[in-house]
């Protein structure tokens, strides 16, 4: 269940509750009257905070509520908007315009900052019980990390590479389009909001900008052991890839 908060301005403000497999939409109405800048409703399980505002996209963001840590999507597009999400320790991210990640500190505020108008969301949750205390290290596994799409991205991209080499730049995209359910991407659509992110949350620079991106990504991730056998089986178990 999550608790969210939500200010759009100085003037209006609300907190809903969702419940697991439900989500909060926040979404551009221009339908609305101008002294009703503001609406909020309760649909099929979800609440949808509507603002009539051109520059908000449709939707801007949705946070869904799971069995696991609640996932963020950032639908709004890249029109000057900067959208940021803040841990209450202060970390904090940019995600691009189509990426997922997963939430997983309770209070994490999402903001949307305009040049007139910011529009904030505090993301409050019981944060899931993995095991009890005293049974040893718990293994995270594909369902509660693929929702950040650069987890995903390179998970795929490890798990479907040759032991002495990388799987090719199509292969990679329709696997991840499939993976996702969702319209295979352009390449570079694909390159600036999946594969880039991948790498800039990782730290790595590429040299050029015709290089590689899956080679040093694939590397990096190989060189640090970020996916155990065991995980990277289970992707290539839900693409019906044959395990190594």
């Amino acid at each position: 269940m999550l608790r969210i908060g939500w200010s759009v301005g100085p003037e209006s403000s609300g907190r809903t509750v969702v419940d697991p497999g439900g989500k909060l939409v926040l979404a551009r109405r221009m339908t609305l009257p101008e002294q009703r800048s503001v609406a909020v409703e309760e649909i099929a399980g979800s609440t949808y905070v509507f603002v009539r505002l051109p520059y908000l996209s449709d939707p801007a963001v949705v946070v869904q509520a799971g069995a696991g840590h609640p996932v963020l999507h950032r639908g709004q597009r890249a029109n000057g908007v900067v959208v940021e999400v803040v841990t209450p320790d202060g970390d904090a991210s940019t995600p691009v315009p189509g990426q997922r990640m997963s939430l997983t500190a309770p209070g994490t505020r999402v903001s949307l900052r305009f040049p007139d108008l910011s529009i904030d969301l505090v993301v409050d949750f019981d944060p899931p019980t993995l095991a009890p205390a005293g049974t040893g290290t718990v293994q995270l596994d594909v369902d509660a990390l693929q929702h950040d799409d650069a987890w995903l991205v390179a998970a795929i991209a490890v798990a479907l590479s040759p032991e002495h080499g990388v799987v090719g730049h199509a292969q990679l995209k329709e696997a991840f389009a499939r993976w996702r359910e969702e319209p295979e991407r352009s390449d570079g659509a694909f390159d600036r909001n999946v594969l880039r992110p991948a790498l800039e949350s990782r730290g790595v620079e590429l040299p050029g900008p015709r290089l590689n991106k899956i080679l040093y990504l694939v590397e990096r991730c190989r060189r640090t052991h970020e996916f155990p056998p065991r995980v990277l089986d289970q992707v290539r178990a839900r693409l019906g890839q044959p395990s190594t």
